[in-house]
């Protein structure tokens, strides 16, 4: 796709969720959408039409407080979709909702609930989870467990990439790398402040990482930030774009697309709306931005000749990184003069 893109009028989608959307994904080929809620709702859509709904939610008491959908894929084929829920990782077959195969943890001490928090799908179909005992699972497309290992930095967020050979993923005091084969850690890069959004190209070449005050894009040979620029508040959602140089992050009453020097191309107004998941779909052409509410804002992405200049944000010049840090560390200066003259 060409750089010269921008996009249309958004346009506001309401489905059936009850509550706040907080995963999207697209398939492959474009061809499925699916949504997950905060209620425990997995839908998946063609078109507009729902090909498969379920609730995830248990019945049992005690598993009820882990309730959340913590992961949420397609196959490559996009013939299933893999759901990380509750204490459960399990692949349902999308065309009459078959359950094909389902992973429990067994339980710390006999009785402590062992939960999914992170979950994805690599390209040659193997699935990797992580799971809040500190471990990383590793299936094949058949359910056939390939690995069972242990890592003090086991990821909260993950990502694989290199077509299923490694696995990407942050804790968010570092991010990772994994050698899936060989189920050991390759690289460990720490981070300055907490993360709690990343993303990653699937052929291993981005990473970019969201902390409550700004964005970081990083490079993989040397481990350090390439570039870094400073975001305003509002939840800590990123995506990075497919193909082109350019990442979605949300602020608290917009959605914003810039490239990897913080740039602006494109900003979407929220209205009130939070935004609480981000996904470019697999070609690049659309960004969908799940809603607090039942809320969906797609937003096609045309060539920027078709549209006048006075949408260009080019007037929007992002701040510094690096005034931000140093603004950090005189107001950290002026407090501890404060206390000293007490």
């Amino acid at each position: 796709m060409s750089s010269s893109v921008f996009a249309k009028e958004a346009e506001t989608v309401d489905w059936t969720h009850a509550n706040a959307i907080n995963r999207i994904v697209v398939s492959s080929e474009a061809r499925l959408l699916a949504t997950s809620d905060v209620d425990m709702n997995v839908t998946v859509r063609e078109g507009e039409s729902v090909v498969f709904s379920r609730n995830f939610g248990s019945i049992l008491e005690k598993v009820k407080p882990t309730e959340r959908i913590r992961g949420l894929a397609f196959s490559p084929e996009s013939d299933a979709i893999y759901v990380a829920a509750g204490e459960a990782v399990q692949a349902i077959r999308i065309k009459d909702g078959e359950c094909l195969w389902s992973y429990v943890a067994p339980r710390s001490f006999g009785f402590l609930i062992i939960s999914p928090i992170a979950l994805d799908v690599a390209e040659d179909g193997k699935v990797v989870a992580a799971f809040d005992n500190g471990r990383m699972v590793a299936w094949d497309s058949n359910g056939q467990k390939t690995g069972n290992w242990a890592d003090n930095a086991s990821p909260r967020i993950l990502k694989c990439v290199r077509r299923g050979s490694e696995v990407v993923g942050t804790d968010s005091f570092s991010i990772c790398f994994w050698n899936i084969a060989e189920r050991r850690r390759v690289l460990k890069i720490g981070m300055p402040d907490r993360v709690y959004g990343m993303d990653v190209r699937r052929d291993g070449t981005g990473i970019a990482t969201r902390t409550l005050h700004e964005i970081i894009i990083w490079d993989r040979a040397s481990g350090r930030a390439a570039t870094r620029f400073r975001v305003r508040p509002g939840m800590p959602t990123v995506t990075m774009h497919p193909t082109e140089d350019w990442i979605a992050y949300g602020e608290h009453d917009r959605v914003i697309v810039a490239d990897y020097d913080g740039r602006i191309i494109l900003t979407t107004a929220m209205d009130r709306k939070a935004a609480i998941s981000l996904c470019f779909n697999s070609s690049g052409r659309e960004l969908l931005i799940g809603c607090s509410g039942n809320r969906i804002v797609r937003v096609p992405l045309h060539p920027i000749s078709n549209w006048p200049s006075r949408l260009l944000c080019s007037e929007m010049t992002p701040i510094k990184s690096q005034d931000w840090s140093s603004a950090i560390v005189r107001w950290r200066a002026k407090l501890r003069g404060k206390e000293r003259r007490r």
